[in-house]
């Protein structure tokens, strides 16, 4: 892709979908802290906090791929 201000743009709204995936996170490891219980942190919902980890597996997926890509862009922009 040649064009500077489209590469400028692409990079900018995906540094949004990175901040967006930091909230996201975020918000897995507060649910993560309210499923556990007071008993030494273990889940009160063992199938509920195994489909939080299978998500929070796949933000995580996500988290990398996103860094990857802005790594690209921000290579092809300057």
């Amino acid at each position: 892709m040649e064009n500077l201000r489209a590469i400028e743009e692409i990079l900018n709204q995906t540094k949004k979908i990175e901040e967006n995936n930091w909230n996201t996170t975020q918000y897995l490891n507060s649910i993560d802290m309210l499923l556990a219980s007071n008993d030494l942190a273990r889940s009160q919902d063992e199938e509920l906090s195994s489909q939080f980890s299978r998500l929070h597996d796949k933000v995580e997926d996500i988290n990398q791929l996103t860094e990857q890509l802005i790594s690209h862009l921000s290579s092809k922009h300057n």
